[in-house]
């Protein structure tokens, strides 16, 4: 029988781990499992986002032709093109309105009435705006990656904390480079021979110059790689 510090091997996720390691990635990745699956859910829709962008800007869906109102004074209102993302907690629109014979789209955040975000900040948010509906439904997508990047970054940080809490006598960068590689399946848009393993310290790295950082109860912040449209809305750092 194979051994590895005196210990038998034994698969673990299509990984040689021997025992231990296997009981600490056991462990580890059911608390993250639940999440894990919401965010390969995400990462599909965004998929299909950036692979056909021209798709989403065609009205279609139970929203099409509602009004959204922003709280701006006086009151913007916008009507839904089409749906980008349903989330946990937010919705994501393609919105247009016509200014003085112009068309404008806009990319629109929505969140329950009753929800504590709707409460301090109001139910929408207008992520970004501009004259080229498929270069916004790009921006989006992008951002959207740039988040799922970030949830995976996350969720290592948590596996990575039961580990080292409860396996510290196992080999615990043996047991994170495992889950880390399941997180960056679940989070990359690429082929998974694409995929490279997402570190903590890597998610948390300082944003690039002309990358805008915009709140939102997605989970967690938008990364807006800026292009030739203007970013509206609440910016907080």
């Amino acid at each position: 029988m194979l051994k590895r510090n005196g210990e038998p091997l034994q698969q673990s996720a299509a990984r040689n781990l021997n025992r231990g390691e296997t009981d600490a990635y056991n462990e580890a990745f059911e608390s993250i499992k639940a999440e894990l699956d919401g965010l390969g859910r995400v990462r599909d829709d965004v998929r299909e986002m950036m692979n056909d962008p021209v798709i989403f800007t065609i009205p279609g869906g139970p929203a099409a032709g509602a009004i959204i109102e922003t709280r701006n004074v006086p009151v913007d209102r916008w009507e839904i093109c089409s749906g980008l993302l349903t989330l946990r907690n937010s919705r994501g629109f393609l919105c247009k309105r016509v200014v003085a014979g112009v068309t404008e789209f806009a990319v629109i955040q929505t969140y329950p009435t009753n929800s504590a975000y709707a409460q301090a900040n109001g139910d929408t948010e207008i992520l970004m705006a501009g004259p080229d509906a498929v270069a916004l439904v790009q921006d989006y997508a992008i951002a959207a990656q740039h988040t799922l990047q970030l949830i995976a970054g996350n969720l290592i940080a948590k596996a990575h904390k039961i580990v080292w809490a409860r396996f510290a006598n196992t080999s615990p960068v043996r047991v994170i480079n495992a889950i880390s590689e399941d997180c960056a399946q679940a989070a990359s848009v690429s082929q998974p021979e694409q995929c490279q393993a997402v570190s903590p310290v890597e998610a948390s790295r300082p944003l690039a110059r002309g990358t805008t950082r915009l709140s939102s109860s997605f989970g967690l912040d938008l990364l807006v790689a800026r292009r030739p449209c203007k970013v509206l809305g609440r910016l907080v750092s």
